[in-house]
């Protein structure tokens, strides 16, 4: 159990690499020929896992997950993740942070639910919700692998309040190689809250007087933008602010997408 625990952990949540944001002039200038994108409509949904570390009865340090937040005061938050869901367009995007390595940052830096930090971002996994709004895909760029959510309750038009993770597959090249039972196969549930409503900004760790004015630092026309390397795809974030003192975009290269963003995107 311990091994398939980890096994579901790196699926879930591990990046490649650490890695780091770049700023660019890409697509400013739009000089990138070919380039795709996804826009963030009104359909989406936004949900929200948040992870802290508690004690348990000996006095141990654990993980804990959808905790009720009356009850955070003498818990250390550590990661939080993200599902955009967009029921019309049977899209799923899910993106980590960077872990907490000295679990200090995600208690210090407190951002209300509502705000995605772009700043923060790790790993993007891309997929598609199936037409009975049970299963999302993620497949891979060469299409030979596939991880299989198994969500309950069954997503539909209305969203339900949370979506929990109930069952993981792992197919390779149509052949099913390991299904895991999450509820078994970790210590806490994996679930995500709905919250009303989101924004995405870019914000560095800065004094309380600079935080407020970069609240304004938006994701600008509400797009992803994706553009095909030799190597596998990299992904731009757009502001309406320059993020240095000329450019206005931050982009994450191939190795932090992952499962392929192809068929969720629009024409160039």
């Amino acid at each position: 159990m311990k091994q398939r625990a980890t096994i579901l952990f790196v699926i879930l949540f591990c990046a490649c690499s650490r890695g780091k944001y770049f700023v660019s002039n890409v697509p400013d200038e739009g000089n990138a020929p070919g380039m795709r994108s996804i826009t963030l409509d009104t359909s989406y949904r936004f949900y929200v896992r948040t992870v802290y570390v508690d004690k348990d009865e000996n006095d141990e340090n654990v993980l804990r997950s959808n905790v009720n937040k009356r009850d955070t005061a003498n818990k250390i938050r550590v990661e939080v993740e993200y599902l955009l869901v967009s029921w019309q367009h049977k899209n799923v995007i899910y993106i980590t942070t960077v872990p907490d390595k000295f679990q200090g940052y995600y208690s210090t830096h407190i951002l209300p639910d509502t705000i995605i930090n772009a700043y923060d971002f790790n790993t993007f996994q891309f997929g598609k919700l199936n037409n009975d709004g049970e299963i999302i895909s993620f497949i891979s760029e060469d299409g030979t692998r596939k991880i299989n959510w198994q969500i309950r309750p069954v997503l539909s038009n209305g969203y339900p309040k949370q979506i929990s993770l109930r069952e993981l597959s792992v197919e390779k090249k149509q052949v099913v190689e390991d299904v895991i039972l999450v509820d078994r196969a970790l210590q806490e549930p994996v679930v995500f809250t709905k919250e009303p409503n989101y924004t995405i900004i870019f914000n560095r760790p800065v004094s309380k007087q600079d935080y407020e004015a970069t609240m304004n630092c938006r994701l600008f026309e509400n797009k992803i933008y994706f553009y095909t390397y030799k190597n596998g795809v990299g992904l731009y974030f757009r502001f309406c602010c320059n993020i240095n003192a000329k450019d206005s975009t931050i982009g994450f290269n191939y190795k932090r997408t992952r499962y392929n963003p192809a068929p969720l995107t629009e024409s160039p």
